[in-house]
């Protein structure tokens, strides 16, 4: 038994090794991959996203955006050659600015459509410029002019208010909120179905690390009944008792025996990447996984809890979503198409001081303005209403969709729990099986150690036992695959 041998001490010298080894269990796996991988993160992450968004667009009806805008003081120099009034000839003129300004806005989105702002502004600007003043006696005529250095220091205030409201439209504001709810809603339901994949993703690596441990081991087995086979069979071609043709088919099994123990090792390292991938850890780490038990049977009140709320299934409420938002998309496409218009009201007022050669005068003005605007599209060439007729034929095909899916939806939850009722069945009769082939080895093992029976009659009981465990985790894995699909089918 070479083969047997080599497989038993590569298993000893692997846990005599330092590779760090893991015990992990089925519910440990997936709780890691969701809670503790970075892919659990990125499906946490989108939620959190949709959230903040719904958030963001809901409290604009309540706080107002707000932004500080300003500067630093800033100094400008401008220099010219030219005519000042009044002057015969030119000048070489330099003016200069000392500049501050800033300002905070206020800007609150309203549930019509509308939106107010208040604007606070104040700047200070301190200029040095060339005048020409100009002397003239009582009558009028001029005595004299002279260029005088002038500074202006203007140190104000300004409070702008305005307010502008969509007439005849539908509000965008309450067309984007509702949007937002929508999609913060589809998140939470896509989350559910990405928590359901990454469930059965888990299912797949890890029982696929349980059943190529399990078929190497046959494969074993069955390579080391290729060898004593082989070793026979020269025997008797040696003695004439046997074909070379025969010969040369021992020869073949058991070089076929072998290429699939290769085969089923890569399968199972294959598996062993997949698993540590999707629980984020070490490639080099070995993973010990346990064989799940299954106890529970759905009960009858379970059964008709699941079909009676099919329409709160995921797919169809994600469905129905899908549909709103498409629905609304056309009716505010629609609503939009034709007359609309605006009004407008805004109101403004200074408050400052004006220095001027050191003699100051006080800034109060105010102003304002109201206008009511419309538009009334003639020709755009059909683009509005292709973009209409677009709108609708997405609703017309969320709402084909939706019917479909709402047809199918009760359907396929009891396609599931079938499934898993019949998953379960299955597992009792498999376990019986189990009993009786591992009786059959019993009795085989005595029999071979009293002689009765050879190696290889030994080795047949051996892998029918084994292929009967095989036959136990391929079910096991389509039970626990179709109990997180049927769990996933609800957000709770």
């Amino acid at each position: 038994m070479n083969y047997l041998k080599i497989f038993f001490t590569v298993t000893l010298l692997a846990v005599s090794s330092n590779v760090m080894a893991i015990d992990l269990s089925l519910s440990d796996a997936v709780e890691m991959a969701l809670l503790k991988s970075d892919r659990g993160a990125i499906i946490e992450g989108d939620l959190e996203v949709a959230r903040q968004q719904y958030q963001a667009e809901r409290i604009n009806f309540y706080v107002p955006e707000i932004s500080i805008n300003g500067q630093l003081p800033v100094y400008r120099v401008f220099e010219s050659f030219d005519y000042l009034p009044g002057q015969p000839d030119k000048t070489l003129n330099r003016r200069t600015n000392f500049d501050f300004d800033a300002d905070i806005t206020l800007k609150q989105s309203l549930i019509t459509g509308g939106e107010f702002s208040l604007q606070s502004r104040l700047f200070n600007k301190d200029a040095d410029f060339p005048q020409v003043f100009t002397t003239r006696d009582t009558a009028g005529n001029i005595l004299s002019r002279e260029i005088v250095d002038v500074n202006q220091i203007n140190k104000q205030g300004q409070f702008d208010f305005s307010l502008t409201q969509p007439l005849l439209k539908p509000s965008q504001p309450k067309y984007d909120l509702k949007n937002k709810k929508d999609d913060l809603s589809i998140a939470e339901l896509v989350k559910v179905q990405e928590v359901t994949l990454v469930k059965t993703e888990i299912v797949d690596a890890y029982f696929g690390i349980l059943q190529t441990r399990l078929q190497y081991t046959i494969e074993t087995y069955k390579t080391e009944s290729a060898q004593i086979q082989k070793v026979i069979d020269s025997s008797k071609f040696s003695e004439g008792i046997l074909s070379e043709e025969n010969w040369l088919t021992s020869e073949s099994n058991l070089l076929d025996a072998e290429l699939q123990m290769f085969d089923k090792e890569n399968e199972r390292n294959e598996r062993k990447r997949e698993l540590a991938l999707l629980l984020d850890l070490e490639l080099s780490d070995e993973i010990n996984t346990l064989t799940p038990t299954v106890t529970e049977k759905l009960t009858e009140n379970q059964k008709k809890i699941y079909t009676a709320n099919w329409e709160n299934s995921i797919t169809l409420l994600k469905a129905k979503h899908d549909y709103n938002k498409s629905k609304r998309a056309s009716d505010f496409t629609a609503s939009s198409h034709g007359l609309t218009g605006s009004i407008e009201a805004n109101y403004s007022l200074v408050r400052g001081d004006i220095e001027v050669l050191n003699t100051s005068s006080t800034n109060n003005t105010d102003s304002w303005g109201m206008s009511v605007n419309f538009t009334l599209p003639i020709w755009d060439g059909g683009s509005k209403g292709a973009e209409i007729k677009a709108a609708k034929l997405s609703s017309q095909k969320s709402k084909i969709a939706f019917e479909k899916i709402k047809k199918s939806a009760k359907a396929q939850i009891t396609t599931l729990i079938n499934k898993l009722d019949i998953s379960f069945r299955k597992l009792a009769v498999i376990k019986k099986q189990i009993e009786l082939a591992k009786n059959k080895l019993s009795i085989a093992e005595f029999r071979h150690k009293d002689g009765q029976i050879s190696t290889l009659e030994l080795f047949d009981s051996k892998i029918y036992y084994l292929e009967a465990q095989d036959k136990l985790l391929l079910e096991l894995k389509e039970y626990y695959k179709s109990k997180f699909e049927l769990e996933g089918t609800f957000r709770s």
